[in-house]
């Protein structure tokens, strides 16, 4: 499989880079700079450098491959950084439809889903705008005609844990944590089954 990490330079994307090259993937990792590539050396892994909320940008990256997963998220709960949440997808749907790639994976929020516990009450009022930008994504994406599917996840952490629980358009019980190691593994996995096409799911951490 030829595929496209958008947000590869963050956590969750190096980790996204590492699986793929893992199941002998051919990736091509999109950065926004020259000197955010990642540091891995392997013959399988090239970086394109470019805006990922760019279409035309995208369409020449997105030429001869199979898939995109898009890591992308702001890093402040602000109405500009959260921005890329729907910006990227609106490229990532442009550009499909010129090169004719059918299959994105997106990272999203779990904030999403209704049936929230007290805290997630609370956390959709003190991010709006994760909600809606990612909510505006994951609209985008539903309208596109693509095989598309959504990993709304909690809060992330570093825990070296690729175990993980997922749930088809619900939210998991207890499911407030999740390593990005897991995160990453989960992409990975739903890229090739079929199951996980036009769905969001809740991944939380495991309850081991």
């Amino acid at each position: 499989m030829k595929l496209v990490v958008l947000g590869a330079n963050g956590r969750a994307g190096k980790l996204v880079l590492q699986a793929a090259l893992a199941r002998d993937m051919e990736v091509t990792a999109v950065v926004r700079s020259a000197d955010r590539a990642p540091d891995l050396l392997d013959a399988r892994l090239k970086v394109a450098v470019g805006d990922p909320c760019d279409p035309a940008f995208l369409a020449s990256v997105f030429c001869g491959q199979d898939a995109v997963i898009s890591t992308l998220g702001g890093r402040q709960p602000t109405k500009a950084a959260t921005s890329v949440y729907f910006r990227s997808a609106q490229a990532i749907v442009h550009a499909a439809s010129e090169t004719g790639l059918k299959r994105v994976l997106v990272t999203s929020t779990a904030l999403l889903f209704p049936d929230q516990m007290l805290l997630g009450k609370l956390l959709r009022v003190v991010v709006p705008n994760v909600v809606r930008s990612a909510g505006r994504m994951e609209d985008t994406l539903k309208q596109s005609g693509l095989d598309w599917t959504s990993a709304r996840a909690g809060f992330l952490n570093d825990a070296a844990v690729a175990a993980y629980r997922a749930k088809r358009n619900a939210l998991l019980k207890g499911g407030t944590a999740l390593p990005r190691l897991a995160l990453a593994q989960f992409l990975i996995d739903a890229l090739d089954d079929p199951e996980t096409k036009g769905a969001a799911y809740n991944v939380a951490q495991t309850n081991t």
